[in-house]
Formats: C-alpha cells, structure tokens, sequence
C-alpha cells in the first residue's frame, strides 16, 4: 500500500470517528419564481451563474401572471429554505417581500435574500427608498431606461406636441408612471393623452385593447408611448399590429415590444438584464455580502433601435442624425 493512499485512509477513519466522513460540498439552492416563462433574462441570469463557477440547483416556479398562485409558493420557498430567491417582474417581487410600509412577515420573505429582474422602477413600485441601498433583504436590475431619457429619446426622433399613452393604471407603478410622465411632457410643453384597457370593474380586459388604441387614434398623437405593462406583454403583436393599422407610431421600452413590430425605442437585452441580475446574486452567494449593501442598478447601456419595416409601413423615415447611433432592425 502507498504512504499517500495509507494517509486518506487515516484521514478518512479520524473523520468518521469525529462524526461521519466528510461531506462534499452542496450546490447553491435558487428558487426562481416567474411571471411569464420563456424570457431571455431567466436564462441569463443562469449563465451568469454558471459562468461564475457556482455549483447551482434551481427550482423554478411561474405564475404565468396569475398573483394568486404566490402565497403558495411563499410557503414553498419556507418549506425549502433556499439560499436565494429569483423573482421576475414588480408583480412577482411585490407579492414575495411586500412593499415598503406594507411588510407582515407572515406574508412575505423577510429573512432570505431576494434579487430581481425586470423591475422597470423599483421605487414607484415601493420596494426600495433607495437605490443604493433597498435597506431590506432586495436588490436587482433594472430593465427600463429613465423616463426623461426615453422622452429624450421620442424627442430626437421627431418633435412632439401631442404624445399618447398605452397604460394600465390597475397597477400601482403605472399610475406612478402616469404621474410623473405628465409631469415631464407639461414642463415640455407637449399634450398627453392616455388610454386604457380597463372593464368597469377596473381590471384590464383585452377585449378593450382595440377601443384603447382606436381611442389613441383618435386624439391624432404624433408618436404612441407603451411602457413596459405586464398586461401587455403576451398581446405585444396584436398591440403594434393595431398601431400600424391606425397609422400610430409607437415608442416601446422593452425588446419584445420592437420584435413584434414597434416602431422605435430604447431598450436592453434582456439577457443582459438576467446576467446583471446573476452578477448581483453571486455576490450574495459566493462574496457573502447582504443584499442591502448591494446597490439597485440598471444596464449603463441601452440601445435605439428603429423597425424598418413598421417605418416603411407608416411612412415616417428617421432623420440622418439618428442613422449615426440608430440600429437599423430588418427583422
């Protein structure tokens, strides 16, 4: 027998006789919990992850939009007690730690770390007083540029007297959008006209997603803004393709607004978004650091694209200055 293999047999029984032979190390438990699955930033978030070396078992759970499905997945994440929790999208988040003002520990998780993606404004929702620190068991990334930026952004495409909204004030985030969107556009000089797709019971009903758009239509905007909406997002097409029909060009926040036949905006990948998310929850898992020292954070990049197709079929060409910085997207 060899010195070495005779020392791991010594080593192996001096560990048994002090409780048992030594243990491997267990992979990090994630527990994600989805809104819709099938974006980009979930499967970013776990290259990120994996791409940092970390030994990670996920359990994923999605909602599919339906809040009520969260209290019994808050009893799961309990029961299992994982390392870290997932959460996408301000709905999903408010659900899992409550709003500021608003938390019961019987409800939420209060003692696990918890990051995000997909929040487009973390303060509004009032899950943080800060970005710099949620002062809480919270952090994430961000997936929406500034309101100010995307105006800007409208305003160097075309000037703006009159700008319509697409939105859904059942959520307390839009209605915050809402408000501060007003605000920009009066100092700006512009007029906003909004619709919405909401029932009289005020719950959005997509069978009143073509009276919003005919009613936009009828205020003649030049340009439509349509923010990132939960709502919205599994009829993006049937949005933009009423647009196109209209003759209403649309400014969109997020990526699968563009895909689907937006006519311009100023939008992160959504992988990328994941990936930033990833990044934040190796710092909790790997450095041991607190999510409240962990600062809320958006991509420092964002891309205006243009659809050239919706172009062509509404007619309204960019202006030179924007085909220096401007992706061209053919689709």
């Amino acid at each position: 027998m060899s010195r070495s293999r005779l020392h791991g047999m010594l080593a192996l029984a001096v560990a048994v006789l002090l409780g048992g032979a030594p243990a491997a190390s267990e992979p990090y438990r994630v527990f994600m919990v989805l809104h819709r699955s099938g974006t980009e930033t979930d499967q970013g978030f776990k290259d990120y992850l994996f791409s940092a070396g970390l030994d990670v078992e996920f359990t994923v759970r999605n909602i599919d939009g339906d809040a009520t499905k969260l209290p019994a997945i808050i009893e799961e994440i309990r029961a299992r007690r994982p390392d870290l929790v997932y959460a996408q999208s301000t709905l999903v988040t408010e659900g899992i730690v409550g709003r500021l003002g608003e938390v019961d520990p019987a409800r939420h998780i209060t003692d696990l770390p918890v990051v995000f993606s997909m929040v487009s404004d973390p303060l509004s929702a009032g899950l943080a007083s800060s970005l710099e620190s949620s002062g809480r068991n919270l952090t994430g990334a961000v997936h929406v540029a500034s309101l100010p930026v995307q105006l800007k952004a409208m305003q160097s495409f075309m000037p703006l007297k009159r700008l319509g909204l697409a939105y859904n004030p059942s959520e307390l985030s839009q209605r915050i959008m809402f408000e501060k969107l007003s605000q920009l556009t009066a100092q700006a000089g512009i007029e906003l006209v909004a619709a919405h797709p909401l029932d009289p019971d005020g719950k959005p009903d997509p069978a009143r997603l073509t009276a919003m758009m005919a009613k936009l239509a009828a205020h003649k905007p030049d340009l439509v803004y349509v923010p990132p909406v939960n709502f919205f997002a599994p009829y993006s097409k049937f949005l933009m393709d009423e647009a196109i029909q209209r003759g209403l060009p649309t400014f969109c926040a997020i990526q699968v607004q563009l895909d689907t036949g937006g006519m311009m905006g100023l939008v992160a990948p959504f992988y990328n978004v994941g990936s930033l998310a990833g990044y934040k929850a190796t710092q909790i898992l790997r450095d041991r650091r607190a999510p409240s020292e962990i600062p809320i954070e958006t991509l420092s990049r964002f891309s205006f694209e243009v659809d050239m197709p919706t172009v062509h079929a509404l007619g309204l060409y960019p202006p030179m200055h924007i085909l220096r910085y401007a992706r061209m997207r053919e689709r």
